[in-house]
């Protein structure tokens, strides 16, 4: 009697709940035992914290490769940088070369980039020419490659780095000997204005490179 009062709707409604609750608890057993039977069962407790966050990586470029001799490294029309930390720069470094520490382990180089960017359109450079320590990787070459991903134009880095300009210099483990540069003078005198723009002190970073410590 319970049946025939019951509206045709409400006994298809239940009918839907009653079958849908069989078929999930069905595929919840069978889940559970498939799970219990392979090698590497997936735990039903995540012990460890999963990894949500993953940094994404600068975006790089194809600078050019410069040999050491290569006329374009003096040329008026290039704006040469030097990315090896402050001392090493005071040391020596290339006439007219500004310092740009390039820190691995620093922060995004964002408005590091914007302000190259502002010292090219400054001296009216032609072309960006880096150069850093020489080792593997090379500090001027990664340098290079951000500046060129970040759509500045005319990018180079000098193979070698600084130990290929100075023969003087202490060489990284596993660079080849080159001729030194004839007439190269190292120094310590006072930027070009015209190559770093109002001020030639470096642009300040934190940390230091290649697993330093921060202050």
């Amino acid at each position: 009697m319970t049946d025939a009062a019951t509206p045709v709707s409400s006994r298809v409604a239940i009918t839907t709940l009653r079958d849908a609750a069989i078929v999930i608890l069905v595929s919840t057993v069978v889940a559970l035992l498939v799970n219990v039977v392979r090698s590497e069962g997936i735990p039903l407790v995540q012990k460890e914290a999963y990894d949500i966050l993953v940094p994404c990586p600068e975006p790089v470029g194809d600078p050019e490769q410069l040999e050491v001799g290569d006329p374009r490294i003096k040329d008026d029309k290039s704006l040469v940088l030097d990315v090896r930390l402050r001392d090493e720069f005071e040391q020596w470094h290339l006439n007219g070369a500004r310092n740009q520490p390039f820190d691995w382990l620093g922060p995004p180089v964002d408005e590091e980039v914007k302000t190259v960017a502002k010292q090219v359109a400054a001296s009216r450079a032609q072309r960006v020419i880096v150069y850093g320590d020489g080792d593997n990787p090379d500090s001027g070459q990664e340098w290079a490659k951000l500046l060129s991903g970040a759509r500045i134009k005319n990018v180079f880095y000098i193979k070698g780095g600084a130990p290929s300009l100075n023969q003087k210099l202490p060489k990284p483990a596993g660079l080849s000997p080159t001729e030194p540069e004839p007439n190269e003078k190292s120094n310590t005198a006072p930027l070009d204005p015209a190559l770093s723009g109002s001020s030639p002190e470096p642009i300040p970073t934190h940390g230091s490179k290649k697993g330093g410590t921060y202050p």
